[in-house]
């Protein structure tokens, strides 16, 4: 298997992106460059879903894989999926559920057609994109079930890979979405993937706005990027930490 494997995460693809997006979204434009660098560099696009697969040793991956995922369920995914597939690439799109329909959205309508692509794979994303890591045994469990439910009712296929919102996840997170039924899991990290990273924590690098396509193309051969780690980091922990004090404060400020 290849050592580096490059993981893609977008959000928003739109030249007028909402004020709260727009630090995570690209223009189309950009997105355009960004998919010719992809394909330029020889990488062959495949699903989350194989990737996994690959990471199980339950199949053989591409001598150079890549994988392209978008994240939420922006309404301008359908478009950018498009883009890729004229470009003979595939795609992993992680719908918020609860979301579906809504302004700026993907609709029911659009989720169930790039679902009939056999170059896209639908993915869950949780039902109202929430900090799982916060949420009590019975949430969790909803966020994780229902949103799973939901696209299944939707498009009819099953739904076997999840990526946790805000890429906040830890052990418990995890087992609950094994216990769910998923046969992976998509975090963040900001790394690239290798041969050993963790099928339900699979490490993603995230294009923000305003990224080049030259920045694109480092990424393609892990220049400046960590290799994904698979257990939990203290820093993380901190952070998490002060992420729910943070929220505890903002919450208590609300009330006055």
């Amino acid at each position: 298997m290849t050592d580096i494997i490059p993981v893609l995460l977008y959000h928003s693809v739109s030249d007028d992106p909402w004020r709260g997006d727009r630090a995570y979204s690209v223009s189309r434009a950009c997105f355009a460059a960004h998919a010719d660098v992809v394909r330029a560099s020889g990488r062959v696009a495949i699903s989350i879903s194989e990737l996994a697969a690959g990471l199980r040793s339950e199949r053989s991956l591409p001598g150079r894989p890549v994988v392209v995922t978008f994240d939420d369920g922006f309404a301008d995914t359908y478009d950018a999926v498009e883009a890729l597939l004229r470009r003979d690439m595939s795609a992993t799109v992680y719908v918020t559920t609860g979301a579906v329909g809504a302004r700026d959205r993907l609709s029911r309508e659009a989720v169930a057609e790039l679902a009939r692509s056999p170059s896209v794979e639908v993915g869950a994303h949780g039902v109202r994109h929430r900090y799982l890591d916060e949420l009590d045994d019975h949430e969790l469990a909803h966020e994780v079930r229902a949103s799973k439910a939901h696209l299944e009712d939707l498009i009819q296929v099953a739904i076997t890979s999840f990526a946790y919102p805000h890429g906040a996840y830890n052990a418990r997170v995890r087992q609950a979405v094994i216990r769910a039924g998923y046969h992976s899991a998509a975090a963040v990290k900001n790394a690239v993937s290798h041969a050993g990273d963790d099928p339900f924590a699979i490490a993603r690098w995230t294009v923000t706005h305003g990224t080049p396509a030259w920045r694109i193309a480092q990424v393609l051969e892990g220049e400046g990027l960590p290799r994904a780690w698979v257990h939990e980091r203290l820093r993380t922990r901190a952070f998490r930490t002060a992420r729910r004090q943070r929220r505890r404060v903002a919450t208590r400020l609300g009330r006055r």
